[in-house]
Order: C-alpha cells, then sequence, then structure tokens
C-alpha cells in the first residue's frame, strides 16, 4: 500500500504536471469515537502526522494523494456509566488515502488576486491497524485472542471528508490547516462491538489472559460481572476517527505560463 503511494508521489513529480503539482507534510493531533469513547475525550488525543502530494487540476479543483499514522485510544475509566466494564485499548492507524478538493475561491499557481481559500474534500482511504490493551504491564495483541469469538482483519477501509483553509505565503510556499474526519466500516478499531462470550470457555481458550482481556472487570473485581451474551458494545455504529492539522507545501515548479486574473 505504501509503495503504491510513494509511486504515485514519484510520478506526480516527474510528470508535466509538475507545475501544477505540490509536495507537503502535515502534522496534528487525532481522536476517536466509538464504543469505548461515547463521546469524544480530550485526555485520548494524540500526535499525527503525514505526507502529501496535491495537484491543483484548476483554480476550483485539487486531488490529493496522502500517507498519514494516527494513534487512538479509549477507556472506559474516562465514563462513570462504563467503568465496570473496565475496557481500555489503543490502536496505531496506517492510512493511504485519495481525496478530491473543492477550493471555495479561486487558488493556485496560476491565480495571484487570491493568496487564501478555504476548502472542502471528500475521498477513499485504506488503513491497516491492529488494537492492543495493557495488562500486568504487557501490551497485548487483542485481535490475537478474538475477545467476541469474531475474527477481523488489520485492514480496512475508510472514506475521509472534511473542511480546511490555505495560504499561498508567496510562489512556492504554502500552509495550510484542516479538520478531517474518517467514516470507517469496522466496528473493531477498538477490538468492542458486540456481545461478551462464554468466560468459562475463554478461561479454557485462552487462559487467565485470554479471559481477562475480554471481561476486564476480572481484573477489578477478582471475578467476571458479564454472562454469555450480555452487552460488550454496539454493533449498530461503526468506528471513526479524526484530526485537526497544520501543514506546509512546496510547490515543485514555479515558472509557467503567465498568471490568471479571474
Amino acid at each position: 500500500m505504501k509503495r503504491v503511494l510513494v509511486f504515485i508521489l514519484v510520478l506526480l513529480a516527474q510528470s508535466s504536471m509538475a507545475q501544477k503539482t505540490e509536495l507537503g507534510f502535515q502534522a496534528g493531533v487525532c481522536n476517536y469515537w466509538g464504543d469505548l469513547a461515547p463521546m469524544v475525550q480530550a485526555k485520548e488525543t494524540h500526535p499525527m502526522a503525514g505526507l502529501f502530494a496535491r495537484v491543483n487540476l484548476n483554480h476550483t479543483w485539487a486531488l490529493r494523494a496522502e500517507l498519514n499514522r494516527f494513534t487512538i485510544s479509549g477507556s472506559d475509566a474516562n465514563f462513570a456509566n462504563n467503568q465496570v466494564r473496565n475496557l481500555s485499548f489503543k490502536n496505531e492507524l496506517n492510512e493511504a488515502a485519495l481525496v478530491l478538493e473543492f477550493n471555495y475561491l479561486k487558488y493556485g499557481p496560476q491565480v495571484l488576486h487570491e493568496h487564501f481559500t478555504s476548502y472542502l474534500f471528500l475521498g477513499v482511504g485504506v488503513f491497516t491497524h491492529n488494537p492492543q490493551a495493557y495488562l500486568n504491564g504487557v501490551w497485548y495483541d487483542l485481535r490475537n485472542y478474538r475477545t467476541e469469538n469474531v475474527g477481523y482483519g488489520t485492514f480496512g477501509m475508510a472514506v475521509p471528508f472534511g473542511i480546511g483553509i490555505k495560504y499561498m505565503m508567496n510562489k512556492r510556499f504554502a500552509i495550510e490547516s484542516q479538520l478531517g474526519f474518517r467514516k470507517t466500516f469496522t466496528d473493531y478499531l477498538d477490538d468492542v462491538s458486540n456481545v461478551y462470550p462464554d468466560i468459562q470457555a475463554r478461561f479454557s481458550d485462552g487462559g487467565l489472559i485470554g479471559a481477562t482481556l475480554t471481561d476486564r472487570s476480572i481484573e477489578k473485581y477478582g471475578v467476571p460481572q458479564f454472562k454469555n451474551g450480555y452487552k460488550r458494545g454496539d454493533p449498530g455504529h461503526n468506528d471513526w476517527y479524526m484530526n485537526l492539522s497544520i501543514g506546509l507545501t512546496m510547490r515543485l515548479q514555479t515558472k509557467g505560463k503567465c498568471p490568471r486574473f479571474f
């Protein structure tokens, strides 16, 4: 996946569209909404970073390819109603995305009278992920323990969308800021979705570690508090992640046709 995106970036840089192409990086913060965060929690905010290439198709539309790294986490300790369940997780996401941008104002290398625009974006993305939980000083890969007797992969798809602003500082460099959201098609970014399995069977299959990762109330109360079939998550809503970032872009070429005024 990463190799494909790198190939696209190189192709853009070497093509006849280089004059319209920008390379950039972004950094900011990210968070998540899902079964362990019915409301976004500021304390679960983490850094994110990414690289991207943009082709300005014209002064209104642009196409952006990007690679991003996100860290998300959640904990029942943040919500009084969920503290008995006592679940928690963290997840490292590596994302590749292709998005289409709509500039509200005329903007680009051939526009001189506008140095600023807001924009909207919508696209498609893929990501890899691996939810983990911390227990007795060790991080465990939750997918390996099938905590709900459900198997899921490390690969997922998302729909990135959001809003942003761009500002051209000079002919070559611009800064921008973006608020982005990712709708995913999985409910297992946090390893929580459906109901509890038989905990006694969990003891047999995965031992004390497997049983405790399935029902973390064991860690808190010494004995499991939830029976087979009890609600563990909400399968009706998939997980989301989002980011707020600031980026710097560099235009590959500054020479070209005479500037246009619109």
